[in-house]
């Protein structure tokens, strides 16, 4: 049995993303009557509300926002790229001028797997939130505990093996991407290096990408920090990041 990560998470993801929504007039997008669609990609064992007050940001600076929620603990990357590919699809796709894309975590994967494969639109910008680009080795620590695939799942949650064929494939589109890293420092003694809580930062470091930047947020705050929204806002906006409020 495996339990579906939607409906437990709902409830957190919700009261995580109470929070209101900061306008910045000077990141919002052009007004020049180009229709311009962002599409946000959840993690593991999250939610589409996991990315609601990014999303409720986007709209407020003038960007359409599709967030397609996916059972992420149920079945392969691959086939989640299918359904995302299936929403985009179904969303007018042919009136749209610019496709951008946020990825939260696994949700980064299935955009990169989305992009690789035929047919895909074309990207004006990829933003990656703490996605391990190459595997998170904390998945090779956690994949043999009891709860790991009963809560988690035996498909997705187990191509997060850095070993796992996935990780050999090209990374789509790096002269258009942005990697948002967190950095707590030494936050998980069991991760080598600097990390997230559950990500390091160099798994999130996405190579050949035109942008990456720190923030000082662990992984599941990355989609509501305050500095991680700017930081989104700023990519779509110029193609790359401002300096940082931690002075980072």
């Amino acid at each position: 049995m495996v339990l579906v990560g939607g409906p437990i998470a709902w409830p957190f993801d919700v009261v995580l993303n109470l929070g209101s929504v900061n306008t910045q007039p000077d990141l919002r997008a052009p007004v020049d009557g180009r229709r311009r669609v962002v599409v946000l990609q959840h993690g593991l064992f999250r939610t589409p509300a996991s990315m609601a007050r990014l999303q409720r940001t986007l709209e407020a600076h003038g960007y359409e926002v599709l967030n397609p929620g996916y059972a992420s603990t149920q079945d392969r990357i691959e086939a989640h790229a299918v359904r995302l590919q299936t929403a985009i699809q179904g969303s007018s796709a042919a009136a749209v001028d610019e496709w951008c894309f946020v990825g939260h975590s696994l949700g980064g994967l299935v955009i990169q797997e989305y992009l690789r494969s035929p047919g895909a639109v074309q990207p004006r910008a990829v933003v990656y939130l703490g996605t391990p680009h190459r595997g998170a080795m904390l998945a090779d620590l956690r994949k043999h505990w009891f709860l790991y695939p009963l809560l988690m799942g035996t498909a997705a949650a187990m191509q997060l093996s850095p070993g796992d064929a996935f990780h050999r494939q090209r990374l789509p589109w790096p002269e258009r991407t942005g990697a948002i890293v967190g950095d707590l420092g030494a936050g998980n003694a069991v991760i080598p290096g600097n990390d997230d809580g559950t990500v390091a930062v160099d798994e999130a470091t996405f190579s050949g990408a035109v942008a990456t930047t720190h923030v000082a947020a662990g992984h599941t705050k990355l989609t509501v920090a305050d500095e991680v929204l700017r930081q989104v806002l700023q990519f779509l906006r110029h193609g790359g990041f401002a300096p940082t409020l931690e002075g980072r």
